[in-house]
This record gives structure tokens, sequence and C-alpha cells, in this order.
């Protein structure tokens, strides 16, 4: 499995003729979330049996369990949805309401007409008349118990001076600024985890210099005393060789405490708990930093300020963004209506619908069309202070673009300085170690022959370590400024 170290091999042979962009990386981190971000609801996992993690074991994990990741999964999700809802302003709304009423008292009492009132106003011939009856005719039962009604109300938007289409387009442009941040948040993650296994494989061999330094100083006391014991040394000197002593335990403890804060972040970026030291299957491979040194440093600025870069896209979606937004600004100040049909289908009557009798004649249905306009003619100049708000935001967001270019070149040229100083140094005590180890073969052939003193070999011997120790401690210091010169070029 390619590591972070192997990646830079494949790209080198691309920079002296052409520039190398990153959405070809971001391409593969966006499709390695997808296949992987299935199992984000694990919330860590533990180590058991021994298990050793690769860099590429440790990647996966990190894709599946990293809290930053998860939530950048979910803003992505928020912002589908968010594209979703402003094309479906697009379509009409439809609503339905429904009611039933039972009246107790019905406002519409029955109208009855007395029969005799109806005889007694007519002319009649003689011995033609009716006699009188009594009864009542009824000619309207009155209103029923009961009240149903029903609505249908269908909205469509016709004309908004291009705020639906534009709110489209603002949420497509928003989900791309979420997936570039997912994108650059998972090179961070990629970037920041070979790091700290870097520094936690240089960190082990400064441990065991150390422990071998330790020896040497823990040898040194015992014949500093003995010698003091013989009168040889002063009380001084053998004072001297236990502080030095002491002062390696101290150094030692900081080294552990380095690998376990390591150990720590390295947790924090996978989700595995309970890592140790013997958890990692992992080797830094040296040949990486070489390769970085080979670029070149122009083509390695043009290309960590190119406009494919995570980075600068982040922004330049966000200025888009505000274009946008001014856009759809503009189109809400006064005097601009917006135009929507409305169509109304209804029913109310004293019968379900289609159950009453009659209903043809009773026309208890409604059918409206309406075509109306809203606009608003001031509002003490709440819309124009926010058409000028949006032309500041876009104004803030080039800044800022500007800011990060600068920010970018400022730190290529921090480190490639702290390159070069490295370099210098790692060559610098190359020679030392190299003199210090001729030293001791001077004097250990001196004292295998008892001329020469086994303080002063022990002494020589602790200057060697001390001498690897800043050598990898250089070297660690490379190794970081070359991980984020490749992070920025890449």
């Amino acid at each position: 499995m390619k590591t972070f170290s192997d990646e830079v091999a494949g790209e080198i042979p691309q920079v002296a003729g052409e520039q190398v962009v990153g959405e070809q990386v971001a391409g593969e981190y966006e499709k390695a979330i997808g296949e992987n971000m299935q199992a984000a609801g694990k919330n860590g996992v533990a180590v058991g049996g021994g298990a050793k993690y690769s860099f590429s074991e440790l990647q996966k994990m990190m894709l599946q369990n990293n809290p930053t990741l998860k939530q950048c999964e979910q803003e992505i999700k928020q912002s589908l949805l968010d594209v979703k809802n402003a094309k479906a302003n697009l379509s009409p709304t439809i609503d339905f309401q429904a009611g039933f009423t039972y009246l107790v008292n019905p406002p519409i009492a029955p109208v009855k007409v007395n029969v005799d009132d109806i005889i007694n106003s007519l002319q009649w011939q003689e011995g033609f008349r009716p006699t009188s009856t009594g009864q009542y005719l009824t000619l309207y039962e009155g209103l029923e118990d009961t009240l149903y009604t029903i609505q249908f109300t269908l909205q469509q938007p016709v004309f908004t001076w291009g705020k639906i289409t534009n709110g489209i387009k603002l949420y497509n442009q928003i989900l791309e600024v979420k997936k570039s941040q997912m994108n650059l948040e998972t090179k961070k993650l990629n970037t920041e985890l070979e790091t700290r296994l870097s520094a936690l494989w240089y960190l082990y061999k400064i441990a065991k210099v150390l422990e071998e330094e330790n020896k040497y100083a823990g040898r040194l006391v015992k014949v500093s005393e003995d010698a003091q014991k013989a009168g040889l040394l002063l009380a001084q000197d053998v004072l001297e060789a236990r502080i030095q002593a002491k002062e390696l335990d101290i150094a030692l403890q900081d080294v552990n405490e380095q690998i376990k804060n390591n150990i720590f972040e390295i947790e924090k970026i996978t989700g595995v708990m309970d890592l140790s030291q013997d958890s990692f299957d992992y080797e830094f491979d040296e040949s990486f930093v070489d390769k970085v040194l080979l670029l070149d440093r122009d083509a390695v600025e043009i290309n960590a300020l190119n406009e494919e870069q995570d980075s600068i896209k982040i922004l330049s979606h966000l200025s888009k963004v505000n274009d946008t937004a001014i856009k759809i600004s503009k189109a809400s100040v006064y005097w601009k209506p917006d135009f929507a049909l409305s169509v109304t289908a209804g029913y109310g009557g004293s019968r379900f619908p289609l159950l009453e009798e009659n209903y043809l004649r009773k026309d208890d249905y409604t059918l409206n069309f309406t075509l109306g306009l809203k606009t608003c003619v001031w509002d003490g100049g709440k819309k124009l202070n926010e058409v000028s708000r949006s032309i500041s935001s876009k104004q803030v967001t080039q800044i800022k673009e500007e800011d990060a270019k600068a920010n970018i070149r400022k730190t290529l040229q921090t480190q490639w300085n702290t390159c070069d100083v490295c370099v210098l140094k790692i060559d610098y005590q190359k020679l030392k170690i190299e003199t210090t180890q001729s030293k001791i073969l001077q004097e250990q052939r001196a004292f295998e022959s008892g001329y020469g003193s086994e303080t002063e070999l022990l002494t020589s011997q602790i200057k060697n370590c001390n001498e690897q120790i800043e050598l990898l401690r250089q070297k660690l210091n490379l190794a970081s400024s070359c991980f984020m010169i490749y992070f920025l070029y890449k």
C-alpha cells in the first residue's frame, strides 16, 4: 500500500515541465471517503491482541472514525438537502384543508306556512272554497345539524426576478464549498497522521540513543566514585558526573512524554484507542525528504497557489456565493413584485361530498383562479442595506483570498528556510559524529593498552551520543518541514 512518502516519488518527474494540481488527489480522497464513511457510526476501535497498524490501515480508521470528517460529511448531507429545498421552490405548493362542524342550534330554522292562510289569500267562487284544516306546509326544512368543508389550494410562483433560480445556484455553490472543506480536512489529517508517525519513528531512535548514553553515564558515575575513593578525583567531579546522569534521565523522560503525546494525537485522528509504541507497523522512508528537496521551488509555489487547490478553491467558491447573494439582494429591492398563481377548489355543505342529494343543483362547489403580485414598497432601507452587505461580504472574501495566498507564500518560504538550515546542521552533525567516533577509537586503543583513561573514553562516548541525538532531531525537523511543503504543493 502506498504511503504518504511514496506518493511524492510519482509526482516529482512531473514538476519540471508542468503544474500539478490538487484536483486528482482531492478526487481520490473523496472516493475513499465515500467507500469508508459507511462505518462512521463507530466512536472508536480498541486495539486488542497486540495488533499492529500500517499507515494505510490507520488512514482507513481515520476516514471511518475521525469526528471532524464525520461533521464534514453531515454538513455535506445538509447542503444537499438545502439544494433539494431550493429546487422545490420551482414546484407548486399544494395545501389541503378539511373540517366538520356539528350545529347544536342551526342558525336557519325550518320555513313553514299555514295552509289556511294560503286559502284565505285567494278568491274563491261560491261553493268552491275549501274548509279550514289547520295544517302547515313545510317550504324549507332548515339548515342541517352537520357542516362539511373541504378545500385544496395550489400556489405556483410565476416570476420572481430570478430569486428562485439564483437560490438554487447559491446552495449548489455552498455544497461545493463543503465538499472542498472535507477534501482539505482529509488531506490535513492525512498529512498530520504521517507527520506524527515519522516523529514517533525518530523519537524511538532518540530514546534508544538516550538509553545507551544513560549506560555510559552510569558507568562514568561508578568510575568517578571509585577514582574519588582512590584519591584520583575530586568530589566536585563526581557530583558533575551524577548531574550529567540525572540530566539524561530527565531528557529520556521528556522524549517518552513526546512519544505519548504523539500516540495520543494519533488516537484522536484515527479513533483507535489504547495504542502503544508497539502498535505501529511503520518505517519512515528518508528518501522522501531528498525527493522533496529536489522539487523546483518556484513550481511548488505556483502549484500551491493554483485555483484548484482546496484552500484556494474554498475562497473562490465563497466569492461566487457572494456574487449570487448580491443578485438575490438586488432582485428583492423595492417595486420589484413577485407574481404567483393561486388555484383554489373547495366544497362546503351539510353532507359529505358527492353523497348529498341534488349536489349539482345545490352548487356547493367552488373553483377559483387568482393571479397575484407582492412587492415591498419601503421598509426603512433594509433592502438596500442587504445589497450593500452582500457587496461588502464579497470584498471581505477577496481580501481573505489574497491574505491566504500571502500566508501560503510565507509558510513555504519559512519551511524552505527551515529545510536549508536543517540540511546544513545535519551535515555539520555528521562531521562532528565522524570526529567523535574517530576520537573514541583512539581512546579505546589507548585504554586497552593501559595508557588511556576510561573516564575520557566514557566522556567521548557520551558526547558521541549527544551528537547523534542532535542529528536525529534535525532530521525530524527537516522531515516535518518537508511534509508541510508537500501538503501545500500536492
